[in-house]
């Protein structure tokens, strides 16, 4: 008996020893912070913005000349015959029709490239992901935003690895 209350406390240690092995290892990823955030994310972000400006300046331009076209049709409309004013009106309708399509069409494009980019991205981010996931044995990596995390401790946040080894796969 006196063995048993000498080896009960060294049982214990065991025990609790055991246990911290086998609970699991955590941590979480901001992957909006990452896609916004990190070199590559900026440098992508950069490049749409650029896009959407091009865009933007095309479709200026197109609005600029249906203005104008207007404007014309209006200054010269008493002087001119029906035919030539519904001439002139077919003529704006299909202008503004061919502006209604360019501005669905850019929209389009703007809209198929950031989900292009946002698949392309999510798909290293993921791999990278469960990379470092292995590397640390981790069992179980949240995501930060869409999990409804509340609460963790800034030790279990991977994402300043995550943003380090995606701006690392961009170069």
């Amino acid at each position: 008996m006196k063995k048993f209350f000498l080896l009960l406390p060294l049982i214990m240690l065991f025990n609790h020893v055991a246990m911290a092995a086998d609970q699991p290892a955590i941590g979480y990823v901001d992957v909006r912070k990452v896609l916004l955030e990190s070199k590559l994310g900026k440098k992508n972000k950069a490049e749409f913005e650029k896009m959407i400006k091009e865009k933007e300046s095309a479709l200026g331009k197109e609005e600029e000349k249906l203005k104008a076209m207007q404007e014309s049709f209006q200054k010269d409309q008493l002087m001119m015959t029906d035919e030539q004013k519904k001439a002139k009106q077919k003529a704006f309708q299909e202008k503004a029709e061919a502006y209604q399509k360019m501005m669905r069409d850019a929209k389009q494009e703007v809209s198929k490239k950031d989900n292009e980019y946002t698949a392309k991205a999510l798909t290293e981010i993921r791999a990278i992901v469960a990379d470092l996931a292995k590397e640390m044995r981790l069992s179980l990596v949240l995501e930060a935003s869409e999990s409804g995390l509340l609460y963790a401790e800034q030790s279990m946040d991977l994402t300043p690895k995550v943003m380090e080894k995606y701006d690392a796969k961009g170069k």
